[in-house]
């Protein structure tokens, strides 16, 4: 009986994270702004609440740097999309590796919520912008 007990703790001892690819995702959809509040959840989850500062900062830096390249260059369509990339991937991968090294197993948190509201976002977008409404 005592072995069931321990690996009722085990199992909760295990945190439930958002997946690195849905924060890619909400990265690419929302801008890494969206990517950046999964990745807070997710932070929080585990307890490392002094990564959020540091994530917060470094992607304000990104951010300023993107602002000031399509000042620089003009708003293009390199330099608009391009950057929002390069943004979610480093969000995803190397800032995930960096911000919850010593996560190396964890449950997948369900996404159905933040899908939910990414098309919440999106839908209306999509139908305001590219439905010409005759009338």
């Amino acid at each position: 009986m005592d072995y069931l007990d321990d690996l009722e703790d085990l199992d909760e001892a295990i945190p439930t994270l958002y997946s690195r690819i849905l924060v890619l995702i909400y990265s690419l959809f929302l801008t890494p702004i969206g990517g950046l509040i999964l990745m807070i959840i997710n932070l929080i989850s585990v307890g490392k609440l002094i990564n959020i500062i540091w994530l917060v900062i470094a992607l304000l830096i990104l951010e300023i740097g993107h602002i000031g390249l399509i000042g620089y260059y003009g708003a293009t369509t390199w330099t608009f999309f391009l950057p929002f990339v390069l943004e979610a991937i480093l969000l995803a991968f190397p800032g995930w590796n960096m911000l919850l090294k010593g996560t190396i197993t964890y449950r997948k948190r369900k996404a159905l919520v933040p899908i939910i509201i990414l098309l919440l976002i999106w839908v209306p977008l999509l139908i305001f912008n590219f439905v010409k409404f005759t009338g």
